[in-house]
């Protein structure tokens, strides 16, 4: 992590503590619905004596709600206890969720932040993202136990004070605790626990061209950080060298004939992922040539971090996972010159599900995650 972000406070990615992974443990469970605790101190990985504490405290705070009595008590969480919010961005849209306990969106909104589309990143361009917020939501302050922020990783690496400015700025529009994420983490956080493909497995989640990874192993998150000592956080940073984005606005810049001119109406900035691909699927040559570069070099890297981390499931999200140019298409040609068969036959690939809401509702979910962190 950062220097410039060691103030900000940042959801708590994996344990640090026997104490906190025994809370995560039970998180997972607790989940699961179906599978709801019965006689929790007979688990074969939990300290029983713990675990009935903790469980007792969540009730006393209105987390969870209970039946039963003796061995035979149920636990579940009480969807009833609070709602949280998650905000997310894509392109020039803020995307505002807000769910219940249970993990049910109740409210949502999009509103349009032309700023974000600047790119630079300039303390006066978040502050005045965040007054857009301000103006245009239609959420009441109060009523919130706390908000995360899923912010975009080339917002952070342009302006890491971005963050804090976000924070302080959301807190005061909401009345309530704030904590950070990137843009990529909460996506890949929500995809999973909303597909009933996945949900609870150990996935590997390739956000955007870049490829940002991000490995969830039930509650346990590993991320992109270079800065952490971390010792695979290195390998799941972007390879911003392939960004379809970045090359094709300074391909435009130079002059190079393409009809995503057209598209984005002369506006260099107006170009995005979703534009260029569907530029490719329009036969425009330059964004079909920069979608298969991109695809077929991220396949490379997905191939080794399949190996690395030994997860069965592959989820794209960040736009990748749309239909459109058959960018997953060139991903799996690519990775499947560096498998095995047999893992080739064990592995899944799978688009996500949320599209370009899933940064805002992995960022609520994370939300309450962190709420049963804090117990």
């Amino acid at each position: 992590m950062k220097k410039e972000q060691k103030e900000t406070q940042f959801f708590k990615i994996r344990p640090e503590t026997d104490r906190e992974q025994t809370i995560l443990d039970v998180f997972s469970q607790l989940k699961k619905g179906e599978d709801l605790f019965k006689g929790v101190a007979r688990g074969p990985d939990l300290t029983g004596d713990f675990v009935n504490d903790y469980l007792g405290i969540c009730v006393k705070k209105g987390l969870l709600k209970t039946s039963g009595s003796g061995d035979e008590r149920i636990f579940e969480i009480d969807k009833e206890y609070t709602k949280v919010l998650g905000i997310g961005f894509r392109g020039k849209q803020c995307f505002l969720t807000v769910m219940d306990f249970g993990g049910k969106v109740v409210e949502k909104e999009n509103i349009q932040i032309d700023l974000l589309l600047s790119g630079r990143g300039k303390n006066k361009d978040i502050s005045g993202i965040v007054r857009e917020i301000a103006g245009r939501t239609r959420f009441k302050k109060g009523g919130l136990a706390c908000a995360g922020i899923a912010v975009p990783e080339e917002i952070i690496e342009i302006n890491p004070k971005s963050v804090s400015i976000f924070a302080k700025g959301i807190s005061d529009i909401f009345g309530c605790r704030i904590y950070v994420t990137t843009a990529a983490t909460a996506a890949g956080y929500g995809d999973r626990d909303f597909d009933p493909r996945v949900r609870g497995e150990d996935i590997l989640y390739m956000y955007s061209d870049v490829g940002t990874g991000v490995v969830l192993k039930k509650e346990l998150i590993f991320e992109a950080d270079e800065y952490s000592d971390e010792k695979y956080g290195a390998y799941l940073r972007p390879w911003n060298q392939f960004s379809i984005v970045s090359t094709t606005k300074n391909m435009v810049s130079r002059g190079v004939g393409t009809d995503i001119v057209e598209m984005v109406k002369g506006d260099i900035d107006g170009i995005t992922l979703g534009v260029v691909l569907k530029a490719a699927e329009l036969k425009d040559e330059l964004a079909e040539d920069l979608v298969k570069r991109s695809g077929l070099a991220l396949g490379v890297r997905v191939a080794y971090l399949i190996n690395m981390f030994n997860v069965k499931f592959i989820v794209f999200g960040g736009e990748v996972e749309k239909a459109e140019a058959c960018f997953i298409q060139y991903v799996r040609e690519s990775m499947d010159k560096f498998l095995s068969r047999e893992m080739l036959n064990d592995l899944e690939v799978i688009p996500g599900v949320l599209g370009e809401e899933s940064s805002s509702i992995g960022a609520a979910l994370l939300c309450r995650r962190e709420i049963f962190m804090e117990v």
